[in-house]
Parts: C-alpha cells; sequence; structure tokens
C-alpha cells in the first residue's frame, strides 16, 4: 500500500505529536517533565548528640530558607545511650532519617546506611574537599557513606604558667623532646610520691581520659600495621619488616607509669587527668578540642595553651588521631535523595560549614576552612592535624577502646610481659572481627 504525500505529511505529523505526548509522561524527555514536577512535602527526622544550638539551628535555617518543601526535625539524644536508642529505633523501622554517625562505625553499621549516589558526590571531588582521614573513615572502598562537619584530633595540652617558670620557652615537637622534659617538670615528695605530674600518660582508660586514643597513636606513628588487607584480624602485635613496632610502642607508653623509670611520671592512684590538670598538678595532657571546654569549666583562671602532637624523631611526615562524627542517611529514609541533599548541603558548602564552625567552636572538616582557619589561635593546631591524621578499621570501638585499656593495665601491674599483653590483645581484637555481624 502506498501513501500519497499528504498522508505521509499527516502521519509524521501525528508520530511527533504522540511521541511528546508519551515522553513528557514517562520522562524520556527530562527537560520538558522537569518543568511540570513539583518537588515533594516532605519531613527529614534527624538524630544527633549536640544540642541543637551547638550550631546545627544556623545551617537548618539556610538549609530551609532555600528548601521551603522540606521540614527538618531533630532530636538531641543522650551520648551515653546513642548508639543503643538508634538502634533499637531503626530495628523497630521508627529511625530518623538522617543521624550522626562516628567516624569508627562503618565497620559494624554501613549495612544501615544508604551511600550518596555519585551523581551528586563522586570520590574525586570527594578527595578534594574532605582530608585522607575522611575517606579512611567513610569511603574506604570507593562508596561515600557519611561526611563530616567537624574533625578533632588530639593535641598536646600544656599548663603555660608551670612551663614559663622552669624556663620552658618551647613545647616539645617530638617524643624525645617530650621525654626529657619529665624530670623537669615532675616533683616528687620526700615520701616518694608524685607532687606533680609532668604528664598524664601511661596509665589507664580510668585515669587518662584518651589512652588507648593515644596508644593507637603511638602505634600508627611506628607504622605499626594494625589489621591484615582483608580485615580477618588484627596484626599489631606482630613483626613489620622485622620490627615488632605495636609492642615497641605498647613500651614506650607504659614506661611512664614504671616507678623504677627515670620518666616515671603518672600512676593509678592519682585520679582522673583532666581534673589533675584543671587542679594545677599535671603539667601536660593529650585532649581533644572538645576537652578544653571541661578544663576551662573546671578552671577558669588555668592558663593553658595546645600544640601539636609530639612525633617521632626525623619522621618527615606527621601522623596525628582523629575522633569525629558525619552525617549518614539510613537506607531505611522513604527520602534518601533528600537526606543526602540535606548532607551535601551542610557539609560540603564552604558557608553552612562555616556558620557552624564559628557557632560551636569546633576545628572544620572541609579542605577549604582548614586552609581559611590554619593560623587561628583557637582552632589552627586541630585544623592542621586533621590533614595528617590517620585511622585503623574498628569493629566495634568501645570494646577496642576497653580491650587496649586491659592490655595498658596488664603490663602496668606487671601480670603480663608488653609482648603476652598485645598478643593477648591482638587475639581479642581478632575474635571481634571474626564474630562481626
Amino acid at each position: 500500500m502506498r501513501f500519497t504525500r499528504a498522508q505521509i505529511w499527516i502521519i509524521s505529523v501525528v508520530t511527533i505529536v504522540l511521541v511528546l505526548i508519551v515522553g513528557t509522561v514517562t520522562g524520556i524527555i527530562p527537560g520538558l517533565r522537569k518543568k511540570n514536577i513539583k518537588p515533594p512535602t516532605l519531613t527529614l527526622n534527624v538524630w544527633g548528640i549536640m544540642s541543637e544550638d551547638d550550631g546545627l539551628r544556623e545551617s537548618f535555617d539556610a538549609y530551609s530558607a532555600t528548601h521551603q518543601n522540606v521540614t527538618l526535625r531533630y532530636e538531641q539524644i543522650d551520648p551515653n545511650s546513642y548508639e543503643t536508642t538508634l538502634l533499637n529505633a531503626l530495628a523497630a523501622g521508627k529511625g530518623p532519617d538522617v543521624f550522626m554517625f562516628h567516624n569508627a562505625w562503618l565497620p559494624k553499621h554501613f549495612d544501615k546506611i544508604a551511600p550518596v549516589d555519585a551523581t551528586n558526590l563522586n570520590l574525586a571531588t570527594f578527595r578534594t574537599l574532605f582530608p585522607t582521614i575522611v575517606e579512611q573513615d567513610f569511603a574506604p572502598d570507593g562508596l561515600i557513606y557519611a561526611l563530616p562537619l567537624s574533625i578533632d584530633t588530639l593535641a598536646l595540652t600544656y599548663n603555660a604558667d608551670i612551663f614559663d617558670a622552669q624556663a620552658i620557652a618551647v613545647p616539645p615537637a617530638d617524643w624525645l623532646e617530650f621525654q626529657n622534659l619529665i624530670p623537669k617538670l615532675r616533683q616528687i615528695n620526700k615520701t616518694g610520691t608524685l607532687a606533680r605530674t609532668a604528664a598524664a600518660i601511661g596509665g589507664t582508660n580510668q585515669t587518662v581520659n584518651n589512652a588507648s586514643d593515644l596508644l593507637s597513636l603511638l602505634m600508627l606513628q611506628a607504622g605499626t600495621v594494625m589489621t591484615d588487607k582483608g580485615f580477618t584480624q588484627a596484626t599489631f602485635a606482630e613483626s613489620s619488616n622485622g620490627f615488632f613496632t605495636g609492642i615497641d610502642a605498647l613500651n614506650f607508653y607504659t614506661k611512664f607509669s614504671n616507678p623504677t623509670d627515670i620518666y616515671y611520671t603518672w600512676n593509678e592512684q592519682l585520679g582522673n587527668a583532666l581534673d589533675s590538670f584543671a587542679q594545677e598538678k599535671t603539667a601536660m595532657i593529650f585532649a581533644y578540642k572538645k576537652d578544653q571546654e571541661l578544663i576551662a569549666e573546671k578552671n577558669p583562671l588555668l592558663r593553658f595553651k595546645v600544640t601539636a602532637m609530639p612525633q617521632p624523631n626525623q619522621q618527615d611526615t606527621p601522623v596525628n588521631f582523629a575522633v569525629y562524627w558525619g552525617f549518614a542517611v539510613s537506607n531505611k529514609s522513604q527520602w534518601i535523595p533528600w537526606g543526602w541533599d540535606l548532607i551535601l548541603a551542610l557539609t560540603t558548602q564552604e558557608n553552612s560549614a562555616e556558620v557552624y564552625m564559628q557557632k560551636s567552636h569546633q576545628p572544620p572538616a572541609l579542605r577549604s576552612l582548614i586552609q581559611k582557619y590554619a593560623d587561628d589561635p583557637e582552632l589552627g593546631v586541630f585544623a592542621k592535624q586533621a590533614l595528617t591524621a590517620r585511622s585503623w578499621p574498628q569493629v566495634n570501638e568501645i570494646a577496642i577502646r576497653n580491650i587496649f585499656s586491659q592490655m595498658i593495665n596488664a603490663v602496668v601491674t606487671k601480670q603480663l610481659d608488653s609482648r603476652d599483653a598485645a598478643i593477648q590483645a591482638q587475639s581479642e581484637v581478632s575474635n571481634l572481627i571474626r564474630n562481626r555481624r
């Protein structure tokens, strides 16, 4: 059957019209469809451990001003029960859409959160925005599961008046300088007890607030391989290139609690390190930025300063240790794309992230803000250290913290020598890895 030219023209016009109609309805022609779509009206429930007044409210308000279809509801959860409360809510289908996510949680909770769509944030862009530590913690396999607003790192905090009184003009830059200050800063009374300690180091988590973190840092600084590549077992007590670097780090840490060592400066009878520092009974402690507020509350008149963490002697590249929180989206959320839209707005946009930083007085996570605040008298040390912070995968950070503290205690109390204590701790951490869900 042959069509006339007029019939062919009519058929062509009808075909084009049909294509346009179908394309608009099905989304084959996105441009036309987008013009007719209104964003849904929705509520994002957000959970965290901090007060909304600590910088989040301003960031939330800025987002709501440009996303009037989204209502944000924030709920602050007790930090002591946050993880349990969150897991129970997620299991019951009553959890939040977006929630704060600890930097050590990915090995045990990756199956509860949804990674960002790579079209919204790819790995290359991610690396230009955040320091290496964020990739280690939140994107070890290339998928980005969470993003931080702030990164806190361990730093050396010292009593400026005690340093001045002892004519110590410059704080120690490496561990050799640090240990050589011990005899100068330490005070021992006639009974042989410590009247003033030079530093809170060598004890367990019961007395030294960040003991297990500090020991992890010393191991990482020594180049210790903490786990095998397949993440099937812990390896920090094993030989690395012929050296037992993890055991050496344990020996270095615990010698400060050995009364027979010339660098003895701590014991478990001294009580809490932060209290001792605030009472000017300890000259140096290792603390996070968040600890500074507690110190100031305990003694508003105390004149203390913060400097970078000591590093191994003659080591060109510093290694630091970070503890921080990111934001993640529940994989059970009805609004996963919108949850990530909120997180990206909060964490990757410099203006929003800076508003939070200035209100909360916490160090930044964005590289651009780290550069901007590198010389800030309050935040500069912590900001710069984020660039060289490193971590190791921990399937249960609370359990591992306790295992490391028990390892320290076994050496300090001479229940075990350092090698046996490290091997026992390694075995316990390996069991945690094997038994993970």
